[in-house]
C-alpha cells in the first residue's frame, strides 16, 4: 500500500483553517474575545520575526484553548462546519485534481495539520479521506476545558502522527509520499 500524507494550512489551503474557525468564534461572541487577540498578536510576532515557530505553536496553541474554553463541542462542530461551507471555495485550485490522481494512482489519503480537528474533519468528508488528525483540545462532559491534549503543529509530531494513523496498515515508505509547505511538515517529509 501506498499512502499520500497531505498537510492543508498553506498547502491545500492558503491560510489557516483553524484561525479562521477562532476568527468565526469571536466573530459571533462565543469565544472570549480578548484571549482570541492574544492568539492573532502571537502569530503575528511569529510573522515578523519577534519569535521563533516552536515559541509560536506552543503559545498560540495554549491561547487558543483558553479561547475556547467553556464552549459546548457540538457548538465548536456547528461553527466549523459553517467556517468550511465558506472557506471551501478558497482551496488552491488545484486540489479536487490533485486528490482525483492521488486516488486514481492507488495512493490511500491522510490529513495531518495543525488545525483543530474539528475543522479538519469537514475537508476530510468531503474529499473521502477517511484518516485525518487535527489538533485536539480537551473536553470534559461536552465543554473544552482550556487545556491541549495533542498539538499536532509542534515540531516533529506529524510523522508520529503518521506512524500511528498507518500502523495497521502495510505502507511501502519508498512508494508513498507527503505534501507539506512549512517547518512542521520537515520530519513527515524526510
Amino acid at each position: 500500500m501506498k499512502v499520500a500524507a497531505l498537510d492543508i494550512d498553506g498547502t491545500l489551503y492558503p491560510g489557516a483553517l483553524g484561525l479562521q474557525l477562532l476568527q468565526a468564534l469571536t466573530a459571533n461572541g462565543i469565544s472570549d474575545k480578548s484571549k482570541s487577540e492574544d492568539v492573532f498578536k502571537v502569530v503575528e510576532k511569529y510573522h515578523f520575526n519577534e519569535i521563533d515557530f516552536q515559541t509560536m505553536a506552543t503559545s498560540a496553541y495554549t491561547l487558543f484553548a483558553e479561547a475556547i474554553a467553556g464552549i459546548s463541542q457540538a457548538v465548536m462542530q456547528c461553527i466549523a462546519r459553517q467556517v468550511w461551507q465558506q472557506e471551501r471555495t478558497k482551496l488552491f485550485p488545484f486540489v479536487p485534481k490533485l486528490i482525483d490522481i492521488l486516488n486514481s494512482q492507488g495512493y490511500s489519503l491522510v490529513l495531518i495539520s495543525g488545525s483543530p480537528d474539528e475543522i479538519v474533519c469537514c475537508l476530510a468528508e468531503e474529499f473521502g479521506i477517511s484518516k485525518y488528525q487535527g489538533s485536539i483540545f480537551a473536553t470534559h462532559q461536552g465543554k473544552y476545558t482550556g487545556k491541549v491534549n495533542l498539538l499536532s503543529g509542534s515540531l516533529g509530531k506529524k510523522y508520529s502522527i503518521f506512524l500511528q494513523m498507518i500502523k495497521d496498515w502495510r505502507v511501502n515508505l519508498e512508494e508513498s509520499l507527503a505534501i507539506g509547505d512549512s517547518i512542521t511538515d520537515t520530519a513527515l517529509l524526510q
